[in-house]
């Protein structure tokens, strides 16, 4: 079938098939990415308006894989734990005023933080 080509793709080395983070500060900065990896094909995008640095495609891959590889934290990881590892793995700043992450597991499972 064709998907045991997909399988071999570098995005499958990461534990997550979803992984949309938005990270909100003062004076409408914000830090936000938004990754899909389905079936039906590959979604990327980074906002960041801290560093005025939007990406999407490949480029934001190339910048966010090196991050997720970092990325540890499974399903039974506490939402502090996800949180802490998260804004260290993206040098965020740990004065944001809100922060979402919603991340859906390999095996289906889908988490807010």
């Amino acid at each position: 079938t064709q998907n045991d080509t997909n399988q071999t793709t570098d995005a499958t080395a990461f534990n997550f098939i979803s992984f949309d983070l938005d990270v909100n500060y003062n004076d409408n900065k914000e830090f936000d990415v938004d990754y899909k990896n389905e079936q039906d094909g590959m979604e990327i995008e980074v906002k960041n308006t801290l560093t005025d640095n939007n990406l999407k495609g490949e480029e934001a891959l190339d910048e966010l894989r090196p991050i997720f590889e970092q990325l540890t934290f499974n399903k039974d990881t506490s939402n502090e734990g996800v949180i802490t590892e998260v804004l260290s793995a993206f040098n965020l700043d740990g004065n944001y005023q809100s922060f979402e992450l919603e991340v859906k597991f390999e095996d289906g499972t889908e988490k807010k933080y």
